[in-house]
């Protein structure tokens, strides 16, 4: 779409290039492979392999490049989406224009790698809140806005909160709802909403089990493979890690399944409280409402 039926531009948001997940899991591959390795596998053969030992270097190297999300832009007229390097290398669509869009609301999400945590499974993943868009063809969009540091991380970050105020103060001067389709609750069904969503994921008992049990599991396998005489090459080792891997991989997919579930719930309370403002200042605004707000006070 050209640019001057776009609008003029109202606000532009750089996301950080990678999240701070990616970046830990990106150190803790540099020092097993760089650190650890060198110390505690090559006396046994085990590093470099041939090389195989920097995959998981270049393979989250790459992940961070194809993954350097664009930025978001806000327009009068329509809003272009971010998009990671790989989608645009695609040629995904970033620009939604207003009129295709049906909800404009907050909408919680999981910051890509936080249900990797033990500690996510009881205390709840790393969320937080971006847009979400809703068009009319039932496409939806979501704007990310993820803090570059983990002890910054809140509900609302300053981006999403000036992008919101922008997007909101544009709606509001051409008088359009950013809410169309927002499910009515009741009183005691948002408190039931609430109050499960601070509901912990997994319960922490079965969290500790499940990331204590690998180094249970490494050890009587090992011991089991000298009992019986099986030999101890690479291809074996491999087998051993990933069944002890087995536990804490499920209870990570649960608290993922879990937050994702959680993240729903969050959005749709998210989008009947944007709808209710929306409602409110409308009353507010016309003189009916102007008069009984003043009569009130």
């Amino acid at each position: 779409m050209a640019p001057t039926a776009r609008g003029p531009l109202l606000y532009t948001y750089r996301p950080i290039p990678a999240n701070p997940m990616t970046i830990a899991l990106l150190l803790l591959v540099l020092v097993v492979t760089f650190g650890i390795g060198p110390v505690a596998a090559a006396p046994e053969g085990f590093w470099p392999l041939g090389g195989l030992c920097f995959v998981p270097v270049v393979l989250v190297l790459l992940a961070i490049a194809l993954f350097k999300p664009s930025p978001t832009l806000v327009f009068e007229e329509g809003i272009e989406a971010s998009l990671p390097l790989w989608r645009r290398i695609l040629g995904t669509p970033r620009y939604l224009p207003w009129s295709d869009v049906r909800d404009v609301y907050p909408r919680s999400y999981e910051v890509a790698g936080s249900f990797l945590s033990p500690f996510a499974s009881s205390a709840g993943t790393l969320v937080h809140t971006g847009i979400g868009l809703e068009t009319h063809d039932g496409r939806r969009v979501l704007i990310r806005f993820t803090p570059g540091s983990i002890r910054g991380f809140r509900a609302e970050s300053q981006g999403y909160q000036e992008a919101m105020a922008v997007i909101r103060d544009r709606f509001a001067r051409r008088g359009e709802p950013m809410v169309t389709t927002a499910k009515l609750f009741s009183d005691p069904e948002v408190l039931a909403m609430e109050r499960e969503a601070r509901r912990p994921l997994v319960r922490v008992e079965w969290v500790f089990a499940a990331f204590f049990l690998p180094p249970s599991i490494v050890i009587a396998l090992l011991l089991a493979m000298q009992f019986l005489g099986i030999p101890r090459d690479p291809i074996r080792i491999l087998i051993v890690l990933i069944l002890a891997f087995l536990p804490p991989a499920g209870s990570m997919l649960r608290t993922l399944r879990r937050s994702e579930r959680r993240n729903d719930l969050l959005s749709e309370l998210a989008k009947y409280q944007e709808h209710l403002r929306e409602r409110a200042g409308t009353s507010l605004a016309s003189p009916s409402g102007v008069g009984r707000a003043h009569g009130s006070s």
